[in-house]
């Protein structure tokens, strides 16, 4: 019989345990399909978006041009800061902006569909990043690279190395996945919480001023910089543009992958205190 936290018990010696993984990897797939395509509905208020993200990025660019001296400071010319305001203009719709998860998982204990939710033949966790994950890689083909598109005209700079490239990516998903699994986290707690949006609040503001979105880590005080890189939020912004930058090397992926390690635990954990509080209520 399926457990909703594990696969089903298989024969492993007839390769059952490639076909119920092969089942898996494919229902996940389909989920995120439905969520990509789902977006499809609102594409032209995504395109009125676009246009004020691009526009909000021209102000960001206009004002670090201002204060940054003609010698820049740190890794940053006024060039290269051009740049990092740039590329984070387009990823913060794949690692924050856009992000419902948190909104999907509150509605649903409101309204007690989350014990049917509950119910799936599948992990509950990889459902909901599964299909948030289709919203965040529409955000990212149909809002974000635009933004980028029309920043294009200032400056945006483009690795010419497929290996920057390769690491680029690997940490753009990291961030992605720990953007998705962040705001997991806030939805769980309406299962105690009556209402979820002060926690929301308060991981957004955090995300933007610590994640390096709108400004480098290193315009932060010495304190707050150094709490700052403790923490998972470098891991949404910061570390993806200064690789994609050619400003560090792929060593800051290591980061993420161990805030991508401790946070799925926490969120299975808090999943796992959910159900069993659901079903000792009663459903």
């Amino acid at each position: 019989m399926c457990d909703n936290l594990s696969f089903c018990s298989v024969d492993y010696s007839s390769g059952g345990l490639e076909t119920v993984i092969h089942r898996q990897v494919r229902k996940f797939i389909v989920i995120a399909d439905k969520g990509f395509q789902q977006n499809f509905v609102y594409l032209a208020s995504h395109g009125i978006n676009t246009v004020a993200s691009a526009i909000f990025g021209l102000i960001y660019i206009s004002l670090w041009r201002s204060v940054v001296p003609p010698a820049g400071f740190s890794d940053y010319t006024p060039l290269k800061i051009t740049q990092y305001i740039a590329y984070n203009q387009v990823i913060l719709w794949f690692v924050q902006f856009g992000i419902r998860v948190h909104v999907r998982i509150s509605q649903a204990v409101r309204t007690g569909n989350i014990a049917e939710e509950l119910c799936r033949p599948m992990n509950y966790f990889w459902y909901r990043i599964a299909q948030e994950a289709g919203v965040i890689i529409y955000n990212l083909l149909f809002r974000g690279i635009p933004v980028g598109l029309l920043l294009a005209f200032v400056s945006f700079y483009v690795p010419k190395s497929p290996v920057v490239w390769l690491w680029s990516v690997i940490a753009l998903g990291l961030a992605g996945y720990i953007g998705l699994v962040l705001f997991y986290i806030v939805g769980i707690t309406s299962f105690w919480a009556t209402e979820i949006r002060t926690a929301y609040w308060v991981v957004a503001s955090l995300s933007l001023g610590l994640g390096g979105a709108s400004m480098p880590l290193e315009v932060l005080p010495d304190a707050i910089e150094k709490i700052a890189r403790l923490s998972p939020f470098p891991c949404l912004c910061y570390y993806p543009a200064r690789i994609y930058l050619e400003l560090s090397g792929p060593g800051l992926i290591w980061y993420s992958a161990f805030w991508s390690l401790a946070l799925t635990v926490l969120a299975q954990f808090l999943t796992a205190k959910a159900r069993t509080k659901l079903e000792v209520q009663g459903g």
